[in-house]
Order: structure tokens, then C-alpha cells, then sequence
């Protein structure tokens, strides 16, 4: 890590709050930049800050998601539908896809939602042996209280961290960077590393 990465935090240009988190994260990037300052670990750093920005992210979401009287996948499922248009329908696939998680877990959570009342299951049209998952009025005014909820959280949050929009904007661009690298293949093993002489 160059020593300019621990600068950032000295700026005053820079007004960061601190908080427990903070500290944490610039105490960590400290050890590791006395410990192992051959090594550049700026990156590291800020995606564990990043890490602990999603934890706390996950963390309003559950309340929200409790507050409607639903798990947070749950509520993932109801903004999956509601924001795929009238009338409020996808394949069982396409949510577990659009949502990143098994056919088993987003089975179990369809029955959850279904037993509730948010969801039924409804024969698609154009394949009579296959089956959609359609919003329910309850479903979609949950649906709607809850991204209401996200956008009034989310708005506070910004504004108490001061972030500006062009900021923002700046933050989702390298974050679509980030996004954009899939694997990275590690470097093949030398003989040294591999314990051959």
C-alpha cells in the first residue's frame, strides 16, 4: 500500500465522520501498510469498506422487509415482480435468476409469499405446462410500501453522508468497473511456491 492511501484520511478536503466502522477499516489499513508496505492494498481496503456499506445496506432492509411482515428474500421476490410491468408476472426461473439464488430457495420462497397471499402461481399462456408467478393486489401494495420504504432509507442515508449526485454517479460507474470483472485467474504456481527444488 503507498503511503499516499493513508493521506486520503488526513486530507481536509475530506471530511469524514468518524465512527466505530471508520476507524475499524482506517486502523486496518494502517496495520497493513506498516506490516506489508511492499504491497499495494488501497483496493483491498475500500472493498472492505464496501463490504460493511452492504452489510449495513442488508441490515435496513431486513427492517424494512419486517415491518411489511416479510423476510427479506420475500420482499426481493415482490420488487422482482412488481418491477417487471403489468401484469406483475415471471417465470419461477427468471426470478431465481434475476435474484442470484437457487430454484429451491426461490421455490420455498414463492410458497411462503403464496400461503400469505402476495403471490399465486398462474399457467403461462403460451405453455399451458408452464408456470408464472403473479403479484396479488396484497401483494403489490406490499410491494409498493416496501420500495417506497427503500427509496425514503436509501434518500436518508445519502443525505447524511453528504454524498453529492455527482458523486454518486462517479461511485456507480467504478462500481460497474468492478462489476465488470468476473474472474481473475491466479498466477501459475512457480517451483519455489510449489515445493519442488
Amino acid at each position: 500500500m503507498k503511503k499516499s492511501s493513508l493521506s486520503r484520511r488526513a486530507d481536509p478536503a475530506i471530511k469524514q465522520p468518524l465512527t466505530p466502522d471508520s476507524t475499524l477499516y482506517d486502523d486496518i489499513e494502517a496495520a497493513w501498510l506498516a506490516q506489508r508496505p511492499d504491497l499495494d492494498l488501497t483496493a483491498a481496503c475500500t472493498l472492505l469498506r464496501l463490504e460493511r456499506v452492504n452489510q449495513l445496506h442488508e441490515m435496513r432492509l431486513q427492517e424494512i422487509a419486517k415491518a411489511v411482515g416479510l423476510q427479506t428474500g420475500e420482499l426481493y421476490v415482490l420488487l422482482a415482480l412488481r418491477r417487471s410491468g403489468k401484469p406483475y408476472e415471471l417465470r419461477p426461473t427468471d426470478l431465481f435468476r434475476a435474484l442470484l439464488v437457487t430454484s429451491g430457495a426461490m421455490t420455498k420462497r414463492v410458497a411462503r409469499l403464496q400461503d400469505g397471499g402476495f403471490v399465486l402461481r398462474v399457467s403461462a399462456s403460451d405453455d399451458g405446462r408452464s408456470e408464472l408467478v403473479r403479484l396479488t393486489a396484497k401483494g403489490l401494495a406490499t410491494a409498493d410500501r416496501g420500495i417506497a420504504e427503500v427509496a425514503r432509507v436509501v434518500k436518508g442515508v445519502t443525505a447524511a453522508s453528504g454524498l453529492t449526485k455527482a458523486e454518486l454517479a462517479m461511485l456507480d460507474r467504478c462500481l460497474r468497473k468492478l462489476l465488470a470483472v468476473r474472474t481473475v485467474k491466479a498466477p501459475k504456481k512457480s517451483s519455489r511456491l510449489a515445493g519442488v527444488d
